[in-house]
């Protein structure tokens, strides 16, 4: 039966190419989609990781650094009492101007040379006032000058993923620059970093893990990470559909070919496995092609996309097992042709 797979293939190459390109563009996609949800779930403990604490002391009543705008005051900063060492730090939105096009940035001032600056994979931190690390994802260089703001700086380093809320680009500057640029001079602390448990904290005020308030940068992208969800449930829908139907009409062309199969002794377990063959073949070829053009396409997509390793073989399993379920219909066709219409005596 195998090779009566094969020369089928052949002989239906063009509708089989056809259809393979189709089912690889749906899978591109799901190869993206699948990248940008493990990029929201990944980016705030990678960036949070890099800022060399373990602990933030923030506001009571604060569901996390990232996603609120309340501040500590003087007397609560200066009644944190560190086992380790401590930073104060300033979170807050901004906007980022490189060559003209505006970017919306996350403004993290701490301790240039300690916590609260993450370390450069090029260049150097801020040393003085009006230098800026920021993520290599705004598409700036080293020594290129951005406005924070309106404010101008200079690029003097490059951090790596160091992005949150689904690509706002990290920015980093010395907290006296973050409090004149982003709150006109205002003494604002959002938070108290530790690299240790605190010994003791004042009132109203409370203490978050690393991963607590990295998890807690998640809440605002629940809906869109449901909604890309609902469209890799669609996607799949699509190459189901795609592969059926051609299996399909497959099995109708060829239900003369089958009778005579059948007279000459074949089983309905060998013609049905032949159509079977065929439709995990399409969607193997398919997700190879995929797995290329995602390749292509990821460094020129406008948000960061990290397809995880596990994705590489998932795909193209669930592919084959789809491939499977939606070719059943034309496998039912194969078990109900019938002999004699090897011989003329069937309509």
């Amino acid at each position: 039966m195998l090779r009566l797979t094969i020369r089928d293939l052949n002989f239906r190459a063009t509708r089989f190419a056809v259809v393979t390109v189709g089912v690889a563009l749906v899978l591109t996609l799901l190869y993206l989609m699948t990248g940008l949800i493990e990029q929201f779930n990944k980016e705030p403990f990678l960036t949070t990781d890099q800022l060399g604490a373990t602990h933030w002391v923030i506001p009571e009543g604060v569901s996390g650094p990232y996603t609120s705008s309340s501040a500590l005051s003087q007397e609560q900063v200066s009644a944190v009492e560190a086992s380790g060492q401590s930073a104060e730090v300033v979170v807050a939105r901004g906007t980022l101007t490189v060559d003209g096009e505006e970017t919306e940035a996350i403004v993290i001032a701490g301790d240039p040379a300690g916590l609260g600056t993450p370390e450069p994979v090029e260049g150097s931190r801020p040393a003085a006032s009006g230098e800026v690390v920021v993520d290599v994802s705004s598409g700036a260089a080293v020594g290129d000058q951005v406005l924070l703001g309106d404010d101008t700086y200079t690029v003097v380093g490059l951090s790596a993923d160091t992005t949150v809320l689904a690509g706002l680009v990290g920015t980093f500057v010395s907290i006296d620059d973050a409090r004149t640029t982003v709150f006109g001079g205002t003494p604002v602390t959002s938070a108290v970093l530790l690299d240790a448990e605190p010994v003791s904290t004042p009132e109203q005020t409370q203490v978050v893990t690393t991963a607590d308030a990295a998890e807690d940068a998640l809440g605002p992208l629940e809906s869109a990470v449901a909604s890309i969800d609902l469209i890799r449930v669609l996607l799949w829908v699509v190459a189901a559909i795609i592969i059926g139907a051609v299996i399909y009409l497959s099995a109708l062309e060829r239900t003369r070919d089958f009778a005579v199969l059948k007279a000459m002794g074949a089983r309905n377990r060998q013609l049905s496995g032949s159509l079977a063959l065929q439709a995990v073949l399409v969607s193997l070829t398919a997700a190879a092609v995929a797995t290329v053009l995602q390749l292509l396409l990821v460094p020129v997509f406008p948000l960061t996309v990290r397809v995880p390793v596990s994705a590489y073989w998932q795909i193209p399993l669930v592919a084959a097992v789809v491939a499977l379920v939606a070719g059943w219909a034309g496998m039912r066709r194969v078990r109900k042709a019938d002999p004699a219409l090897a011989f003329g005596g069937a309509a």
